[in-house]
């Protein structure tokens, strides 16, 4: 049966019984009916794109869990249940208390401020200067700082650049709000206050969203309406307001001025939390002995809700259904345990299925398994992914951590010749998924992956739109590849592979060498992994050290890390200080040419 068709067979059953939150179907194989099936279930309107600490997201974890003990997997979570609770940060919100005051007048929360994601919870005051972008770029020979003392007072910035958001354009690193505030506490700055240009005048307050991190730089941080900048300003009109940003495009220099306001910020930043949950049954082996030992099968059932700062459409708040990101993978790990349940007598290793939830805040349930794990971690020994596997074209396949053991690229091989799959093998286990965090843990890893297509993190990744036929070959090469993981007597040897991996900006020349830790809650950069033969690795950076400075830049976050890599050319020399067992370590590192130009 065409994809097509499946999926009108499976949208009557949605119609009849998915209600009860069973599979209507009881075929133990793998086919495409169950396949389209529970795609089109967790990537349906009712489930509003299963953000992470989500109802919705609750309810599609509930239906996983409910597969698994059908298959009779065992539950492997916390407190006898299928699931392994963890907090997460939802939403952020400007909290009551917060003000701005300018020239003695309060102003409207909402209307005329809002606070910024990287705003501290203190108090500031002081005269208000105007200094263009906030841009300080040695490199570009451009200082909005170069002639304004701005140490004890206010700041007033535009947001975006002299040449706009152009990602082609040299200033585009300097854009990020964060950027900037962290460059005007670095100035000395007591707070900070960001307004719109005339582009951006639809968006006249940035949207307070959470970025994965909650560092902050010590100073009240707010976004403004332009009406507000007018009035700090002088400004009479926003014909003057159009036409002093147009000055500064033109001249691309600093026009920055002290005004005669007088403001008063107070900030309050509310910090939402709520708990998802990953999913986690247990498939005992049959063997006495290799039975001790655990293949991990996983994918991610989370996606983006109604969008928020990761998605890529910029139309108006819409589902975000994710049924290739990643309802595909979640259906082929639920029919490759259904079969695997179905051959038990042959595993000889057990099989432990998982369905992580804030894979896209940040592989953060995945990291909160590897740090909480409910099973002990020495028992692992090889992790399966499967993310986004439902857009299969040409029959090409791409398979990440081919080089994490030496016989992964034979049996891949030999799993794959009855279906002819045009096999991409690349040998790195770092990757923008859950799997990287396992080797990370030193534990070899197999991802499958159909590539990015234009409907990815878009309202458009739809049911109807999967590949099935593609998407079974898939499942059926998986599962051969996971009874052959099961079945050697040889448990699979872990290798380190050495090269540039996901760890360098796209578009920055040059690469300290390093996996950075995205999720973590220190002040800091948290080193992940370091790339043998690489820059971080010969200055005697080490995996777990804390980057806090990075040449001359004070790094409390990822975002300050890249901005300061960004400033670097291949064969530099940068002194880089991280602290480590409690004391400070200053290396100084070379670094090397990235291979993602």
């Amino acid at each position: 049966m065409r994809p097509w068709n499946v999926g009108l067979l499976i949208l009557i059953w949605i119609g009849t019984s998915c209600r009860t939150g069973r599979n209507p179907y009881s075929n133990r194989e793998i086919t495409k009916e169950e396949l389209g099936y529970h795609v089109a279930y967790l990537a349906s309107d009712t489930l509003r794109g299963r953000l992470a600490g989500s109802p919705e997201a609750d309810r599609a974890a509930d239906y996983i869990a409910g597969e698994l003990e059908a298959y009779g997997f065992a539950p492997m979570g916390e407190d006898g249940s299928f699931f392994q609770p963890f907090e997460i940060v939802t939403e952020l919100r400007t909290g009551k208390s917060s003000s701005l005051t300018v020239a003695g007048s309060a102003l409207d929360p909402g209307k005329d401020f809002v606070l910024l994601s990287s705003s501290s919870d203190t108090t500031a005051g002081g005269q208000a200067v105007f200094v263009g972008y906030g841009i300080d770029a040695p490199a570009l020979k451009y200082d909005d700082y170069a002639n304004v003392d701005v140490n004890g007072r206010i700041v007033l910035v535009l947001r975006s650049t002299p040449e706009g958001d152009n990602p082609h354009s040299a200033f585009y690193s300097h854009a990020p709000i964060r950027r900037k505030v962290g460059t005007a506490a670095s100035k000395g700055a007591k707070g900070i206050l960001v307004f719109s240009g005339k582009e951006l005048r639809d968006e006249e307050l940035v949207p307070l969203t959470y970025d994965n991190t909650l560092s902050n730089y010590g100073i009240p941080a707010m976004s403004v309406s332009r009406s507000v900048a007018m009035s700090i300003l002088g400004l009479s009109s926003e014909t003057e307001l159009d036409r002093l940003e147009d000055e500064l495009r033109t001249t691309k220099r600093a026009h920055s001025r002290a005004t005669d306001s007088k403001v008063e910020l107070r900030s309050d930043l509310e910090v939402v939390r709520r708990t998802t949950r990953n999913v986690i049954g247990f498939l005992p082996g049959a063997d006495p002995v290799l039975k001790e030992e655990v293949i991990v099968i996983g994918a991610h059932y989370d996606h983006l809700g109604m969008g928020g700062s990761n998605s890529m459409y910029r139309g108006e708040p819409a589902i975000h259904n994710g049924a290739d990101d990643n309802a595909s993978g979640v259906s082929t790990l639920l029919e490759i345990a259904q079969k695997l349940s179905t051959e038990k007598e042959n595993l000889r290793r057990s099989v432990l299925a998982v369905a992580f939830s804030a894979e896209e805040m940040g592989t953060l349930g995945s990291r909160c398994f590897l740090d909480h794990p409910t099973l002990e971690l020495k028992r692992m020994v090889t992790m399966v992914n499967f993310d986004m596997v439902g857009r299969m074209k040409e029959d090409k396949l791409v398979v990440h951590g081919t080089g994490t053991s030496p016989g992964f690229t034979d049996m891949l091989t030999r799993a794959n010749e009855p279906y002819g799959l045009k096999l991409t093998m690349l040998k790195d286990g770092n990757g923008p998924s859950d799997f990287s965090e396992f080797y990370r843990k030193d534990m070899p890893v197999i991802a499958f992956f159909t590539d990015i297509h234009e409907d990815y993190h878009k309202p458009t990744d739809d049911a109807d739109k999967i590949n099935l036929d593609g998407q079974w070959k898939i499942s059926q090469l998986a599962r051969n590849v996971i009874m052959g993981l099961t079945s050697d007597s040889v448990k699979p040897a872990f290798t380190r592979v050495k090269g540039d991996s996901m760890q360098t900006p796209r578009g920055f020349s040059a690469t300290l060498g390093i996996v950075p830790g995205y999720a973590s809650s220190e002040d800091g950069l948290k080193v992940d992994d370091v790339n043998p033969g690489q820059a971080a690795d010969l200055a005697g950076i080490r995996k777990g050290d804390l980057i806090v400075r990075f040449g001359s830049k004070v790094v409390k976050n990822v975002y300050d890390y890249t901005y300061a890599l960004g400033d670097y050319r291949p064969g530099d020399k940068v002194k880089v200080v991280v602290r480590r067992d409690g004391q400070e370590v200053t290396l100084e590192a070379t670094l090397q040419r990235s291979k993602r130009r």
